[in-house]
């Protein structure tokens, strides 16, 4: 599927890969035109804090969400998480199944977040982001909450491409599966 050459990673961009797949072949350069796994200090230190962290602000907007039902809310909150848990198995099954390697593994940055080289397709950050929006989708009443929790998952998307740890497309699919089963969930929930 790809070669990657030795010769150690420039300043200015890695290794060059010799890439088949077009799928892959999109996906680097993407990852090469928005300038993923390079920048200023200050920003990647910032990637890193959003790919690590943001799961605290998007657990608060959940139990936001939960707090406009009080009759469901802790209900529809343990649920969402749980079903999220399982896109997230979900997903690394798939993620095994597939092998497709991360950018730092295939030399294009270095691996800014210490993150093991276990596959990367879907992104696990991504389904789990998409699938509790998705659940609380449904159930939520506040414009703003629902744009909390988007900027939050385009945030995090954008930090764990920034950081190496995922490509694009590797972002995009696993936030829209997850959406899309998080929100068939959140519509089977009986409140």
């Amino acid at each position: 599927m790809f070669a990657a050459h030795s010769g150690g990673m420039s300043s200015s961009h890695a290794a060059s890969v010799v890439i088949a797949s077009p799928w892959l072949r999109l996906d680097v350069l993407l990852f090469r035109l928005i300038g993923a796994g390079q920048g200023p200090a200050w920003l990647m230190a910032a990637s890193r804090a959003l790919a690590r962290w943001s799961w605290l602000p998007l657990l608060a907007v959940v139990a936001a969400v939960g707090a406009q039902a009080p009759a469901h809310g802790a209900w529809l909150a343990l649920l969402g998480l749980a079903f999220a848990g399982l896109v997230q198995l979900a997903g690394k099954r798939l993620a095994r199944h597939w092998q497709a390697q991360r950018p730092f593994v295939l030399g294009l940055c270095a691996n800014h977040l210490g993150h093991s080289a276990r596959a990367g397709f879907p992104s696990s950050h991504a389904l789990v982001m998409g699938a509790v929006i998705g659940v609380m989708l449904p159930h939520t009443l506040s414009d703003t909450l629902v744009a909390a929790m988007t900027a939050i998952a385009v945030l995090t998307g954008w930090a764990r491409v920034h950081t190496g740890a995922h490509f694009p497309l590797d972002v995009v699919v696993g936030t829209v599966a997850g959406l899309f089963a998080g929100l068939l969930f959140g519509l089977l929930l009986p409140f």
